[in-house]
Parts: structure tokens; sequence; C-alpha cells
């Protein structure tokens, strides 16, 4: 493998956080999606971010640059797994479901299955993710693991 790409991953590793890519063509918009294994919240939850402001101070929090969004158009949703004992927790967005002008966006922790091979060592991960921006509110509702 060439070095410049080796050293490309090793410092995205590094940084904690990766964007998930564009969906596959012909599908519509791309998916922005960011996550990361650190600088979560110690305890699981989740929140709607509708203003730029709270955008800027989400992303400080999470140690990163905030990605461009224009919250005129699009709104997003962040969710922590928690502090969690090794690596290889996720957490999934499911589709969101239209309540009226409303959004109910349901979300969940998906622990590393029993045969996966996971870092020891302590983990906060969390997900970001853009959406179209809903006339209402949006809500947002925990699975089960």
């Amino acid at each position: 493998m060439p070095k410049i790409l080796m050293s490309l991953m090793l410092l995205g590793a590094l940084a904690g956080w990766s964007q998930v890519p564009p969906s596959p063509p012909g599908s519509g918009a791309p998916v922005l999606e960011w996550r990361g294994q650190y600088h979560g919240q110690p305890q699981p939850g989740a929140e709607a971010v509708m203003d730029a402001h709270r955008w800027e101070r989400l992303w400080r929090s999470l140690d990163q640059r905030a990605p461009a969004l224009d919250f005129t158009t699009h709104c997003a949703v962040v969710a922590y797994a928690g502090e969690r004992p090794t690596g290889g927790f996720t957490l999934e967005f499911l589709d969101p479901v239209a309540q009226g002008d409303d959004l109910l966006i349901r979300w969940r922790v998906r622990r590393p299955s029993p045969d996966s091979y996971t870092t020891q060592a302590l983990a906060q991960p969390w997900k970001v993710k853009a959406l179209p921006r809903p006339r209402g509110s949006v809500r947002l509702v925990r699975l089960d693991d």
C-alpha cells in the first residue's frame, strides 16, 4: 500500500471520526452523516440540532471542526452511545417517520457481534446525521439495544 494512502488512513483513524460516503448513484442526495468513537458523551442520549449556533457548539464538544450545513433546508440529529468498555459499538438511525409537520427519528445503540475483534479501550461513540428540515419539530426516540 502506498505510504501516502497509509498515512491518510492513519490520520483519519487518529482523528476519531469519519464521514459516511454518499449514497449510491441514482438514489438521490448524498447522505450527510458523521461518526466517531471518542469525545462523545458519557451517558446515552440524542438531540436535534436546528440552528448554526448549536451546530458549532456540537462540533466543538466533539473536538472537531463543524462541516457546512444549510439550516434553512436541513436540520441534524446527534446520538451518543455513552461510555462503552470496548470499541465496536455503533449507533443507528432508522428511516425518519413523518407525523404531520413533525419528524420522528428512531435510533439505537448496536453492540459488536460476539465473534468480532474490538479495541480494548473505553469508547464514547457518537453519530450525527443531517436531514431535510421539517416544518414542525423533530422528536427522537431511543429503541432497545
